[in-house]
Formats: structure tokens, sequence, C-alpha cells
């Protein structure tokens, strides 16, 4: 196996780490909100107790959304094949550039492996979008910057 591609596999394992994390601290978030909730009992000051109980709403319904967006990024995450090379920059793909090196997966942001630095972006991202359905000797202008595309992996 290549070096390459063993690092676009760890990128990968980053990345996926980071949508369990997540998940898993929204998923804590909502059991502490639902235990506050019923432990939570009728205060003598009415107003006080209904809007301790609508901010606590509130909170779980962003909670709720937070949740369903990132079951999302990992059901689109789930889809990608950290071994699968092709001639142009796709989701799963490690593009290495003049001025960085981008793995196409989620926003994660600055990974570190073997004391190089990666970007885990988004397709949708500005910089991923750019960077999608490139190949190798293509170049684009980002932030006022030419980027060549070196490699893809």
């Amino acid at each position: 196996m290549s070096k390459k591609l063993l690092l676009k596999q760890q990128l990968y394992q980053a990345c996926a780490k980071n949508i369990e994390q997540r998940i898993n601290a929204i998923q804590d978030k909502l059991n502490s909100i639902a235990e506050a909730r019923n432990k939570e009992t009728k205060s003598s000051v009415g107003d006080k107790h209904n809007t301790g109980r609508a901010m606590m709403q509130i909170e779980e319904e962003n909670s709720n959304i937070q949740l369903s967006q990132a079951i999302k990024v990992r059901t689109i995450f789930s889809t990608i094949d950290p071994d699968k090379q092709t001639g142009k920059s796709a989701l799963g793909s490690l593009v290495i550039t003049n001025k960085g090196s981008y793995y196409l997966a989620i926003g994660v942001g600055k990974v570190v492996l073997e004391e190089k630095i990666f970007y885990c972006v988004s397709l949708d991202s500005p910089i991923g979008s750019l960077l999608k359905n490139k190949q190798v000797g293509d170049e684009f202008q980002f932030n006022g910057n030419k980027i060549s595309i070196l490699e893809i992996v």
C-alpha cells in the first residue's frame, strides 16, 4: 500500500471519529435536557417555571436539528471508499496542491498526520467546491492565490 493511500485512510478515520464524537456530544446534551426536564418540579413562581421549560424546549429543538444534520453528514460520509482512487477529485479524494493538502470529505478542518497539515473539507465549502472534479495539472484561483493540483489520491 502506498504511503499516500495510507494517509488517506488515516484522514478517513479522523473524520469518522469526529462525526461520532459530534453525534455523541449532541446525544449527551439531549439526555441532559431530558433529565433536567424530568427532575424539574413546578415552582411556586409559575412564570419562572414556564420560562425555564420554554428555554429547555428551544435548546432541545436546536440540539435535535444539530443531531439530524450530523446524522445526514455521517450518511454521506459512509458512502466514501477510502481505498478508491480516481483521476478526478471527488468525495473521498486526497488532493495535494502547491498550497496545501485537502481531504474532500467533511468539514473537520486541520488534521496533522506525520507532522504534515491536511485540511478535511466538505465539497460544499468554498475551497471544496473549487477542488471538485479537478485533475492533476489543473489550476484555479482561491483568495488571490494561484493553486495547482499536484496529485490526487
